[in-house]
């Protein structure tokens, strides 16, 4: 029950960035939002502000925010529906970029606090009870010779697979090893252990470091790697859309809550980084030209501007409905193959 409210208020947070964006969109561009809801069903607590009700409801599943005009024709020169193409355009597309962006800012913060794992000649862990504790050897140490090979000077995963070869070859035999530790060599003698699970000889070490960025640094690395995972999932949808590919990998709301379960139990570096996916994912998926997601909506803009006149509310209502139905049946769908699974 823990897991599922903890899932519950992780969606509804992401939910809301998306809702946030339409919001502050609306504001800058002159469209006036009637009511911003905090979850759905029953209103626990509001009150209002600049002619908008602010509202807290029941249900922790994500929240709203509704336009003046935005589902009837109005007079007022601020309803949605007497705004320009482009200005309506800009509040749809905000959503999405909102939880885009968000993406990126929480990548920027992994980069930051949690850093980025580099394979380096340089001990980053020595497994308790090893010859390598045994021998004196700590995490921070950089090997910069085995024997009489010196690995200074060499790529690093050059050096890394030198100094593994050489372990692997020295079997039980004793190894010289030298280290760098705070500016100062110092010459260790470690004797090779072999290990069954990878059926080589082991001194009990492993390689590497993590590296933290700072903020520049870490905000450049972010949007070039959602840049790389977006054009990864739109590649994705591609092929699940034209092809069917990957159907049996995409989650509905059960396997959603259960993936949130995990990364909870897993500690916040799993939880930062699902929710980037998951964030990234609201922002790309919404873009889909589909009825009934921003995408649908901002198709039938791109075509009101062409023809130069709205469709009739009636027939945009419809067309979000039935596009609105079929998500509401693949919904159920991806659920029931997440509870078989």
């Amino acid at each position: 029950m823990l897991t599922i409210l903890v899932a519950l208020i992780f969606l509804s947070l992401l939910v809301m960035v998306h809702e946030v964006g339409h919001f502050l969109a609306g504001r800058f561009v002159g469209i006036h939002p009637e009511e911003f809801s905090i979850g759905m069903g029953p209103k626990l607590l509001g009150f209002s502000r600049k002619g908008t009700r602010f509202s807290v409801r029941a249900l922790p599943i994500g929240g709203y925010v509704k336009f003046l005009g935005e589902d009837e024709r109005s007079d007022d020169e601020r309803a949605f529906s007497n705004a320009s193409v482009w200005k309506r355009m800009a509040v749809i597309v905000a959503g999405p970029t909102m939880n885009i962006l968000l993406a990126v800012v929480l990548l920027a913060v992994f980069y930051m606090g949690y850093g980025v794992y580099e394979e380096v000649p340089e001990i980053l862990e020595v497994v308790e009870n090893s010859p390598a504790e045994r021998a004196g050897l700590l995490p921070g140490d950089s090997i910069i010779k085995v024997d009489d090979i010196s690995v200074e000077g060499m790529e690093a995963r050059e050096a890394v697979e030198t100094i593994r070869n050489a372990i692997r070859q020295k079997g039980s035999n004793e190894l010289k090893i030298v280290v760098r530790r705070n500016g100062k060599d110092i010459n260790i003698k470690v004797v090779p252990e072999y290990n069954e699970e990878s059926d080589s000889y082991v001194i009990g070490i492993v390689f590497g470091r993590i590296r933290r960025y700072g903020l520049i640094q870490a905000t450049g690395m972010a949007f070039n790697s959602v840049g790389k995972l977006t054009l990864m999932m739109v590649d994705a949808l591609r092929g699940l859309i034209f092809k069917g590919q990957g159907l049996n990998e995409v989650m509905g709301p059960v396997g959603i809550v259960s993936e949130i379960g995990k990364a909870v139990e897993a500690g916040m570096q799993q939880l930062l980084l699902l929710a980037v996916m998951i964030s990234l994912n609201l922002g790309i998926i919404n873009l889909i030209p589909f009825p009934a997601l921003d995408g649908g909506r901002i198709a039938l803009l791109l075509v009101e501007g062409v023809r130069g006149k709205p469709l009739e509310p009636e027939k945009e209502g419809f067309i979000h409905f039935i596009g609105f139905v079929v998500l509401i049946l693949l919904m159920v769908l991806v659920t029931y193959h997440d509870i078989t699974r």
